[in-house]
Order: structure tokens, then C-alpha cells, then sequence
């Protein structure tokens, strides 16, 4: 815990570069086994051709390739973990990360879409996890669609107790979206503010786990615009608009006015809890 205030700081464990360099062994193993296999059959096929010495250097040469790799692979995790830290803090996550170019990257709570918990084989082998956090319209999030596959803004690997990451974002999102007692009467006063509590209250109460029903894809069929185009429209990645019509999103206040200006409707019309 940081001496600051309603903050929150963590690393990354150790055991994810172990983690890493297993990955990478399995690999470099089937390597090393397809260059033995090489290796024999030229010894068995050209013994008398080529002398043994230059089969035995070239053996040498390629496992000391191997051997390398294999050091090298361990370095950049090792730098990697020790450079690795995160902050949750009162309105937005800090990340920062980075071997040759050091990265920080600032997620403000209003942008973020989904939380996710992973734990594939390899986790489980290390007893880490991973914690995946979803935003709507990042930088990072449109290059790597564009790309083909869809790496998420906030990214925290080899973490032994994810929950607490988890529990500790969902407090600081319902703080942030929520609305002081006693001050509604003199705040949302106007139609206008009155309207933003009330999309407030249904992202507070998405967030509490209540279920989403949306019209995203029969107003946008009626608005004669394909799930890419809206996309583009509202700048966010193509998967963010399929994953907010299946209801797997939870919209930020900005995207889902985005949206409606779009589509021309209201956001009452796109979002509804069941």
C-alpha cells in the first residue's frame, strides 16, 4: 500500500519471467531436438565427405546459439519484472513498463470498459495471473485491431492475488461515478445534469454486476451503418462495438454519447438494465 492517500501500488511476481523462459525453452527444445536429428543424420550420411571435425564445430556453434538465447531471454524478463509497476489511484490507473523504451500509461476510470482475469496453463503452473483491463477508444486498442488482434490498454501480468487489483478498481470506479448525499437536489437541477445521474446510476449499478440489454445493432441497421463504420465514427476498435451490442461492454458516459450522436437517438434508447 503507497503512503499516499487512496492509492494502491504493486509489481509484477518474479515467477512470471520463469513463466516466460519456460514458454521460450519449450520451444528452443524443439530446436535443439530438430538440429540433433540434423546433426546425426549428417554425421551417419557424410562421415566420409566432410570431416567430423566441421559437424562437431557446427553442433557446437548452434547449441551455443541456443545457449545464448536462452540467457538473453531470461535478461529482458528480469529487466522487464524489475521495471514493471502499477498505481491505482483516486481517478485513474498509472502503468509503467518497458526494457529499451520505457512506457507510462494513464487510464482515466471514465474510459474503462472491462475487467478481465486470466489464468492460462502456464499461469497455473506459477500460481500467477493476469488481469486484462478494456478501455473505449485507446490509441493502443485501434493499432493493435488494425493489426489483426486486440491487446488491451491496460495489461498486469504475474500476479499472485488478481482479486485484490480487481476489488481495489471497482471501489475507486463506483466512487468515481457516484454522486455525494445530499448535493443531487442542488446539482441536477436542469434536464441536462438530471440526465447525466441517471446514466450514472445505470454505469454504477453495471458495475455492481446487473445485466445490460442493448439497441446498438438495430439502430445502427436503421441508421444504414455497418458495425465498422459506427466504429470508426465513435473511435473505438471494431470488437468494442460487438462486444457493447452483446452486452459484454460496460460504456463509458463518453462512448455512449458518442454513440447516440451517431445514431441520433437517445441513450436510453441504446442501454437498458434487465
Amino acid at each position: 500500500m503507497s503512503k499516499e492517500k487512496n492509492s494502491y501500488e504493486g509489481s509484477v511476481s518474479s515467477s512470471y519471467k520463469n513463466k516466460e523462459l519456460l514458454k521460450s525453452l519449450i520451444i528452443l527444445v524443439i530446436i535443439a531436438i530438430s538440429i540433433t536429428g540434423i546433426f546425426l543424420a549428417g554425421v551417419f550420411l557424410t562421415w566420409w565427405i566432410i570431416p567430423i571435425e566441421l559437424i562437431y564445430l557446427v553442433f557446437i556453434i548452434c547449441y551455443s546459439v541456443i545457449g545464448a538465447i536462452i540467457i538473453l531471454i531470461y535478461s529482458y524478463n528480469w529487466v522487464y519484472v524489475r521495471n514493471f509497476a502499477y498505481t491505482i489511484l483516486e481517478d485513474h490507473i498509472i502503468i509503467r513498463h518497458g526494457v529499451f523504451t520505457k512506457i507510462v500509461a494513464t487510464i482515466p476510470y471514465s474510459r474503462i470498459q472491462n475487467i478481465t482475469i486470466v489464468n492460462g496453463v502456464f499461469d497455473r503452473m506459477f500460481k500467477i495471473f493476469t488481469v486484462k483491463i478494456e478501455t473505449a477508444g485507446s490509441s493502443a486498442a485501434v493499432t493493435s485491431a488494425q493489426r489483426g488482434y486486440v491487446k488491451p490498454e491496460g495489461y498486469i501480468p504475474g500476479l499472485r492475488d488478481p482479486y485484490i487489483i480487481e476489488k481495489k478498481i471497482k471501489e475507486m470506479m463506483t466512487k468515481y461515478s457516484s454522486v455525494p448525499s445530499g448535493l443531487e437536489d442542488n446539482i441536477f437541477k436542469p434536464e441536462e445534469l438530471a440526465f447525466d445521474n441517471f446514466i450514472s446510476y445505470i454505469l454504477s449499478k453495471m458495475r455492481e454486476g446487473e445485466k445490460l440489454k442493448t439497441s446498438i445493432t438495430e439502430l445502427r441497421e436503421k441508421a444504414n451503418l455497418s458495425a465498422a463504420e459506427l466504429a470508426e465514427k465513435v473511435g473505438v476498435p471494431l470488437q468494442t462495438i460487438n462486444y457493447l451490442a452483446e452486452g459484454r461492454y460496460n460504456p463509458s458516459l463518453a462512448l455512449a454519447y458518442k454513440i447516440a450522436e451517431v445514431l441520433q437517438c437517445k441513450i436510453e434508447d441504446l442501454f437498458r438494465l434487465v
